[in-house]
């Protein structure tokens, strides 16, 4: 019996080392080792887990008996159940019955009736040097005869030493072929690779660094922050970085499906399936199968399309309304929200299943009142666009670009680009200066911070506080308009208000202005 398991444990080294040094897709090399495991000695369950540099979780890279779905729910931090202890620790782990294991978390659902068929399991470290790169497991049916652990170990240990020379190759490859040789350099974000994206501050250079490594993993990726901070760009730079650039990308606002056509919109219907089904309709999973589908405002889906979006999430598999032919597609899903999911989970508002899958990657966007550096070219850029749309040749001088720095932008850059084609709109010259964005009428959907403009208004702000601190609030008002002259935009920078806050003042006390 020993002597037909040394023959099969040679057989086993020989058969998945020529697997991975012919195999080109990593992925494939991997998984085909891990069934060879499998068929040849018996060690069933095969998986793979690597270390991700971007989330710094341990994800499951190759896992044959797994579905996509439950690859994806295998992610632990280091120290989180038995491969994150085994990453973390770096040394071989046996458990000769998983099912009284308290540290088995069995989050990807894939291992079932273990009291009725208990199993052994055993995990190593692919070691390089003092590092780990990731772990290798496998467990053994008990009613499968005999168990001898330190030949497993073994085993296992040396084609974790295979499995770390093919992740070391896959790593200078990558680094070589995105970085050349010399090291990592900054990304030039205003190149082809992301279109309409411009930005100089760090904290979004972060983000695109993010979204380059991201992009070209299979994970869904969820998209936070504020509407306006380019949520939708991002998504579009996601899939064009990946290997799905040359397949679509279908965007949906989720916000704007109406319930009663959430399910034909995403799934698509058959002929007469309802009145009016006239023809075949193909729904948004379909039209993207193989590329990436993007689904805006998904915060603002009901229970009961959350529920029908979950069920295609964990199958990749749907009907046609009208059918029962069961579809099945490859789709990337990135989804995107300005809500705090979080609080929705917690007031039942939001799936807390549909939330961990979302949220496999969360990438934050910084609104733009953080990330002021971008103001400055955000607004060349939108001015560039908005001269060729309006045939102008405008320029902005440069106490209109330092207005534009202290506006309290609530709407982010889409709010930025509205203020200035009102101004640009509203001019008939082709210098836009402060004064013309000062001279706004409509100017409630913006708050201008005018005190902090130029020494001269902050130091005349802080002496009229000074004059008028004796006052009560209408008295202050009423000093200030007269001192102006009624111009409301000059008290309100003599107050070191907003011209909306002073307006706002105005209306409360019911101050009669002047009209000349």
């Amino acid at each position: 019996m020993q002597q037909i398991r040394s023959h099969l444990e040679i057989e086993t080294l020989y058969e998945i080392s020529k697997t991975l040094s012919q195999t080109t897709d990593i992925n494939k090399a991997f998984t085909s080792a891990l069934n060879i495991l499998s068929l040849y000695v018996g060690l069933e369950n095969g998986t793979l887990a690597l270390f991700d540099n971007v989330t710094h979780e341990v994800f499951v890279e190759a896992a044959p008996e797994m579905t996509d779905e439950e690859r994806i729910l295998g992610r632990l931090s280091p120290g989180e159940g038995l491969v994150g202890k085994i990453y973390a620790l770096g040394v071989p782990v046996v458990v000769p019955d998983i099912a009284k294991e308290p540290a088995f978390l069995n989050r990807t659902g894939s291992w079932k009736n273990l009291k009725e068929d208990p199993r052994a399991f055993m995990g190593v470290p692919l070691r390089y040097g003092r590092n780990v790169l990731g772990v290798l497991t496998a467990d053994r049916r008990h009613s499968n005869g005999p168990l001898n652990f330190d030949a497993d170990i073994k085993l296992l240990t040396t084609i974790a030493y295979l499995m770390t020379s093919r992740v070391l190759l896959m790593q200078y490859e990558t680094h070589h072929q995105d970085y050349g040789e010399e090291k990592e350099p900054q990304p030039n974000y205003t190149d082809e690779r992301f279109p309409g994206i411009v930005c100089e501050s760090k904290s979004m250079r972060d983000v695109l660094t993010l979204v380059m490594r991201v992009a070209k993993s299979r994970a869904t990726v969820l998209l936070r922050g504020e509407s306006g901070t380019g949520k939708e760009l991002l998504a579009r730079a996601i899939h064009d970085a990946s290997p799905r650039a040359e397949r679509s990308f279908i965007g949906i606002n989720c916000a704007a499906m109406p319930e009663s056509l959430i399910e034909s919109e995403l799934f698509g219907h058959d002929r007469g399936a309802f009145t009016g089904a006239t023809n075949v309709r193909h729904g948004y999973f379909e039209r993207a199968d193989g590329g990436t589908l993007f689904l805006d405002e998904v915060g603002d889906l009901s229970l009961n399309a959350q529920a029908k979006l979950l069920r295609i999430l964990q199958e990749r598999q749907f009907e046609r309304i009208g059918s029962e032919k069961p579809i099945t597609v490859d789709v990337r899903v990135v989804a995107a929200t300005n809500r705090n999911l979080e609080e929705m989970v917690r007031a039942d508002k939001f799936r807390l299943d549909l939330y961990y899958r979302l949220s496999v990657i969360s990438v934050t966007v910084p609104p733009l009142r953080e990330r002021v550096d971008d103001i400055t070219p955000l607004a060349l850029h939108f001015l560039q666009a908005l001269n060729t749309e309006h045939e102008r040749n405008a320029v902005l001088t440069t106490d209109a670009l330092e207005l534009l720095r202290h506006c309290q932008l609530t709407g982010n850059a889409r709010q930025l680009r509205n203020c200035i084609e009102r101004a640009l709109v509203a001019s008939d010259h082709d210098e836009l200066s402060a004064k013309d964005f000062y001279s706004v009428d409509d100017i409630n959907w913006y708050e201008l911070d005018l005190c902090s403009i130029n020494n001269n208004e902050q130091n005349t702000s802080f002496h009229a506080a000074n004059e008028l601190a004796g006052f009560d609030e209408r008295q202050r008002v009423i000093i200030a308009l007269e001192r102006c002259g009624y111009v409301q935009a000059k008290a309100a920078r003599y107050m070191g208000l907003s011209v909306r806050q002073l307006g706002y003042r105005i209306l409360k006390y019911n101050i009669p202005v002047k009209r000349f």
